[in-house]
């Protein structure tokens, strides 16, 4: 990009300016040392790494890049007059591409302006598949993937006391960059391990405008919004890379243009002292236009060609995609919160929401035979969606124990809706047919109940307990559905999915227990242990109920704060986790035993840090990090890929802190990180070494 090689150009030059002005400022503090610091500042930093082994997988490890320079933090306060003020904040730092320029000037009893703009960087690894067996894997472009945001925003408001106040405010998003993607392409053994990759550019405008009014008894708000987006997508794929007859490249791309304009309005009504009562309404309506194709070629985005090289069966996809998506949202909510006495606190509620969607789309579908000739289909669809839910909440908290306050919480929650699908072959030409025309009835129901008790036995020791269970149904009927045809058998004769579901249930139940304990006034520890266990249970139609998943997490944390000394303190955290999901699947047997494995997250992670006053005007941290997967790596390559990880980091660092005066402060900083999986044959392996510097003057 010309942005990276311009920051290329000038990064040497940069570090020798930024070296510059940390000397000047230095000596500018000294000449002159006040008593009081002032507000002021401007804070410029250096740093750079050297690195061994992959700097994509480092990038993203750190959200950092290897060198990074320039303003990390700048303030600037000043009064204008008597009554107006500027406050300016600041950054911008090559390498690691943060940018910050964030001005509002204030004025008492009127208002205020802000103009900023905010872009950052975030990095992605695009790092594929490994095949174990061989030790086989592909790198097919360069790994070193990246998104920038950005956000420029203008926001202006009167905000007299007492009287109606207004915020008008515009922003500008956008998304711009490359990511990985889980979706692989295949090899010539079978094995999806082949890296593939998304281009993001999007851009969104919104524009929000406020009328509130805050009195002693009583608070409203109308708000509206309007947001214009458009978006502009491809996933990238690559299939059969190196193999003659058969490489070959994927492109899909998925664009929308969207307008969204949203009314709300709420009313916070004090009745007296004991009752108060909140409404809220808001109404939502997206209008959207959406285009695509998923076309294979000889290279990334490619032209369709019903004759490309290297076809295969099954290649199927689509072009000239052109649809309309209308969504209109509306969402009105209640809520009370009565104190009859000092001991209680009722917060009943109320939430309705309504959406409805209407959605339409043609394209021609693309298919590659047997005989590698390719079918060419015009499709059109349509589908309807409406969907009403009704939600209750009461919560509670009762303190009338001494040293006690429990606090419970419960929802209720009603859904029920329509959706209506139709897709047409060859529409409008003699051959049309109606391939799809299903009319699917849904309810959900939910409930979550949840119960907190803190028991302060001490000044400094408390303790803490949680239950919660959340349990909901889902029930699903298709009263028409072109696709329910049998065969004499009795048995299905077409693919009814989506639409072979009848009921799923899913089920939740978590305890925690936390206490916080204060063993001396030089030692404190937190420690707290949560467990978990959810299952899902799927019915199919004409079937009966069947478990899908189960799974089970225990999670342990331990905290430590220990201040031996005034002048030194010490602080590790420690957390283990256990967690497993487990499928029917995994208990088959025969020429499917071990097709499907237990999928394991189990980890530790253990931080340290100290710090240590050296003397009045310096300081000396020391921090420490691990992190340990176990027990997760999952080596069904035989069958599929090899899933799960080995991964094992360590990262120390040392931090030097010296108030060189009143107005200058210089920090410097040194550490050592390294990664390794050996589950992805160390591709993504690391170690490097960091430097980092920073000066502060304040003016």
């Amino acid at each position: 990009m010309k942005t990276n090689s311009l920051i290329s150009a000038f990064r040497q030059p940069a570090v020798w300016v930024c070296a510059g002005f940390c000397s000047l400022a230095t000596l500018l503090g000294a000449a002159e040392k006040k008593a009081v610091q002032p507000e002021n500042h401007i804070d410029i930093s250096v740093g750079s790494a050297s690195l061994d082994g992959s700097q994509p997988a480092f990038q993203k490890a750190l959200q950092t890049d290897k060198s990074s320079y320039g303003i990390e933090d700048l303030f600037v306060t000043k009064a204008l007059n008597d009554t107006t003020a500027l406050t300016l904040r600041g950054q911008a730092r090559g390498g690691s591409n943060d940018f910050l320029f964030d001005l509002k000037i204030t004025k008492d009893d009127v208002g205020y302006l802000k103009l900023g703009y905010k872009g950052y960087r975030v990095w992605f690894n695009g790092l594929g598949g490994y095949y174990p067996p061989t030790g086989y894997f592909r790198q097919l472009y360069d790994e070193d993937l990246h998104m920038d945001r950005g956000n420029l925003w203008f926001e202006a408001a009167y905000t007299p006391e007492d009287q109606v106040n207004f915020i008008l405010r515009y922003d500008l998003f956008t998304r711009r960059g490359k990511k990985d993607s889980t979706s692989w392409g295949d090899t010539s053994f079978g094995r999806y391990i082949l890296p593939s990759f998304h281009k993001i550019d999007e851009t969104r405008h919104q524009v929000t405008a406020t009328l509130s009014q805050k009195q002693s008894d009583d608070n409203w708000e109308l708000g509206v919004r309007y947001d214009k987006g458009d978006y502009s997508n491809s996933r990238n794929e690559r299939r059969r890379a190196g193999d003659a007859g058969s490489d070959r490249y994927l492109t899909q791309k998925a664009g929308r243009d969207y307008d969204l304009f949203q009314i709300r309005g709420s009313y916070v009504n004090t009745f007296n002292e004991k009752l108060m009562v909140t409404t809220a309404v808001a109404n939502t309506k997206i209008d959207s236009t959406i285009s695509g194709t998923r076309i294979y070629g000889p290279d990334y985005d490619p032209v369709f060609d019903p004759a490309v090289a290297n076809r295969q069966y099954h290649d199927e996809g689509f072009y000239g995609l052109h649809g309309d998506t209308q969504m209109k949202q509306t969402i009105g909510t209640i809520s009370a919160l009565y104190q009859p006495d000092e001991n209680w606190f009722i917060v009943p509620s109320f939430r309705m929401e309504n959406i409805d969607w209407d959605n339409q789309a043609d394209f021609a579908e693309t298919a590659v035979q047997a005989n590698k000739s390719t079918s060419i289909a015009e499709l059109a669809s349509n589908s309807q969606k409406s969907w009403m839910d009704f939600s209750e909440t009461i919560e509670a908290r009762y303190k009338g124990i001494k040293d006690v306050v429990v606090n419970f919480k419960a929802e209720w929650v009603h859904a029920t809706g329509d959706l209506t699908e139709k897709e047409i072959d060859e529409p409008g030409t003699p051959a049309a047919a109606v391939t799809i025309d299903r009319d699917t009835e849904f309810k959900r129901n939910s409930q979550k109940y949840s119960a907190t008790a803190n028991w302060y036995l001490s000044p400094g020791t408390t303790l803490a307990v949680q239950y919660y269970y959340k349990g909901r149904q889902n029930d699903y009927k298709s009263p028409r559905d072109s696709t329910a045809a049998v065969t004499a058998a009795g048995l299905p004769s077409g693919d009814r999915y989506p639409a072979n579901i009848a009921n799923q249930d899913f089920e939740t139940n978590d305890f925690n227990v936390r206490l916080s304990l204060k063993a001396s006034s030089a030692v404190r520890l937190v420690t707290r242990y949560d467990y978990q266990k959810s299952r899902i249970r799927t019915q199919d139609i004409g079937g009966s109920f069947g478990q899908s998943a189960n799974m089970t997490s225990h999670i342990i944390a331990e905290t430590v704060s220990v201040n031996p000394l005034n002048r030194w303190y010490l602080q590790g955290t420690v957390n283990y986790v256990w967690d497993q999901l487990t499928t029917p699947a995994t208990q088959l047997t025969g020429a499917a035993l071990n097709r499907v494995r237990n999928s394991d997250a189990n980890y530790l992670n253990f931080t340290v840090g100290s710090g240590y006053v050296v003397d009045e005007n310096t300081d000396l941290y020391v921090d420490y990090s691990f992190y340990n997967a176990f027990n997760d790596f999952s080596d069904n390559s035989d069958y599929s890929v090899a899933y799960g990880t080995k991964a094992k980091s360590h990262m120390v660092g040392v931090t030097w802190f010296r108030q060189i005066d009143s107005r200058t402060a210089l920090t410097l900083r040194y550490a050592y990180a390294k990664n390794t999986d050996s589950a992805i044959g160390n591709l993504a392996d690391y170690e490097a070494h960091m430097i980092y510097g920073k000066i502060q003057y304040r003016f």
